[in-house]
């Protein structure tokens, strides 16, 4: 899946035909990832530029694409600097993973400016180079100083310098190839899949210069499936003996990398979350061990007032040094009980119901907390799940939940600004099926999105997503999608029967204090469902 120098050239050749290009907005949407919205052939696009040392690409896409609430240094930089510019030129030498973007933007005094962004794709090498119309850095991606690299130093102020140029020929120009060396040795922006393309079609009885005249002409990419990924070049990979996909350059790189893309995004943002969630289960779930060891032993109360009263019974012996007492119960039997020897019987009775009034009411405050333990448990665990199914927009929403409830610091920029809630849908038979994958998107399906005739469905005894459809009356073909959406998207997506209850809207009702996502619910049935993966389903995101 690793993109050579041939397959940037065409790249390139493809983005001049976008040129002039402005530059509209500037975002990072993760720590490889950085997004230019901009303004070509009259269309609002992004050019996506990935730094990722696997999946390092860069491609035009209109997909929507959720960017960092707080920008990075170099983010800022970037703005700073392009905001508003134009790419007039891009350059790309020898064949190489690079290309040289040529900027032309004004700075605070509305004075135009020359500025060069090397795109550097190669691989963990992968960078995003600012350099000022001095050829001086102004800043970069990843810094590199001269410990790490005497021979190129990429460090604010320095001098920029290209990467090191491959002595290798042209491959569109050249008659002089050892077929018995290595061609990615000898020649310009050959990778090893593309050699074993070219040997297998020579092998074909095709010659070198049909083959690279092919390249040259074409202007589309052909996507290979294999193992659940892509291979792909800009002539089809027949020595892969596989079907495949022939795409629009910018439209196939756009599918091959967004999801990988998606993934890095998602990490980026999920770790951190995932680490408070598991913390916190950690932490309540020791909680409730400890508190339950207390409720036991607070639950022996009734014995301790028992041997006050029977004390009582003896209290005018004032004698004091008895270590225990026998003494006749209610019953009749023989029952010993253990005293203080300081204290007479009658304070002893005293002392017994004394923490009979303390366990009393020790209980009472266990059990709240024990509640409320338990509560949180639930409500982390439900997170915990939530998280292995999130997007990036949802893994957002999350984090924005941990912090609303204390759990993550909260940025105090982004408190004013109301988020839009995204929700999930699927069109069915002229019905809407829609539905949520975390607390807060539940939530509001359920109480402020979806209306009271609506019917409403989860599963049942999991942790999972809110489902309605805009009907009272679904057939038994949409309940029963509906309800292998609810129980697919909870923890039982593993499981097989799995009950999911389903009511209409107008039955639900909030839990009081409790976290978003938690209703109560009455007249409602049930149905059981194996659930899976249905993939006809075309599920989008408003």
């Amino acid at each position: 899946m690793a993109l050579d120098g041939i397959t940037l050239y065409k790249v390139k050749q493809d983005l001049d035909t976008y040129l002039p290009i402005r530059i509209n907005r500037i975002a990072e949407t993760s720590k490889t990832e950085i997004v230019f919205n901009v303004h070509a052939r009259q269309v609002r696009t992004n050019l996506v530029m990935s730094f990722h040392s696997n999946y390092n690409h860069i491609c035009l896409s209109d997909r929507n694409y959720t960017t960092y609430n707080d920008p990075s240094t170099f983010v800022m930089v970037l703005r700073k600097y392009l905001l508003n510019g134009i790419i007039y030129q891009i350059d790309q030498t020898d064949y190489d993973r690079y290309l040289l973007m040529h900027i032309r933007a004004r700075n605070e005094l509305y004075d135009e400016k020359e500025y060069i962004l090397s795109v550097e794709l190669m691989g963990k090498y992968a960078n995003l180079i600012l350099v000022d119309d001095q050829g001086k850095i102004i800043d970069a991606l990843k810094k590199i100083p001269p410990y790490e690299n005497t021979r190129r130093t990429i460090l604010s102020g320095v001098n920029f310098t290209l990467p090191d140029k491959q002595n290798k020929q042209d491959p569109f120009n050249t008659e002089k190839i050892d077929f018995d060396e290595s061609l990615v040795k000898q020649l310009q922006g050959f990778s090893k899949l593309l050699e074993n393309e070219v040997r297998y079609r020579i092998k074909n009885n095709q010659s070198f210069k049909q083959i690279m005249d092919m390249i040259k002409e074409s202007d589309k990419l052909y996507l290979t499936p294999v193992n659940d990924t892509y291979e792909f070049h800009v002539i089809p990979l027949t020595h892969l003996e596989k079907e495949y996909i022939e795409m629009d350059i910018q439209k196939g790189f756009d599918e091959i990398y967004y999801e990988d893309d998606e993934k890095e995004r998602i990490k980026n943002i999920s770790d951190d979350l995932y680490k408070v969630v598991k913390r916190q289960i950690k932490h309540y779930d020791t909680k409730i061990k400890k508190l339950e060891l207390s409720l036991e032993e607070a639950l022996n109360l009734d014995a301790d007032k028992l041997n006050g009263d029977l004390l009582y019974m003896y209290s005018n012996l004032e004698e004091k040094g008895l270590k225990e007492l026998t003494v006749t119960d209610y019953e009749g039997q023989k029952k010993l009980i253990k005293l203080d020897p300081k204290l007479s019987v009658k304070n002893n009775a005293n002392k017994y119901y004394s923490t009979y009034q303390k366990k009393r009411k020790g209980k009472i405050y266990i059990e709240q907390q024990l509640e409320l333990a338990r509560n949180e448990l639930t409500y982390f665990t439900s997170l915990n799940e939530q998280l292995t199914i999130a997007n990036y927009s949802d893994a957002l929403d999350i984090k924005e939940e941990l912090a609303k409830y204390g759990y993550l610091k909260n940025n105090a920029k982004n408190k004013k600004k109301k988020k839009k809630v995204n929700l999930y849908q699927i069109r069915v038979d002229d019905h809407l099926i829609t539905f949520g994958k975390n607390n807060i998107q539940n939530a509001y399906l359920s109480f402020e999105y979806a209306k009271s005739n609506h019917m409403w469905f989860h599963a049942k005894g999991f942790h999972g997503s809110h489902v309605t459809i805009d009907t009272d009356k679904p057939d038994e073909k949409l309940i029963r999608i509906c309800a292998n959406l609810a129980a697919y998207y909870s923890k039982g997506r593993y499981s097989s029967s799995v009950p999911v209850d389903y009511c209409l809207v107008k039955e639900l009702k909030k839990v009081k204090g409790a976290k978003p996502g938690f209703v109560t619910f009455r007249n409602y049935k049930t149905i059981y469902i194996d659930p899976y993966e249905d993939k006809q389903l075309n599920i989008i995101a408003i």
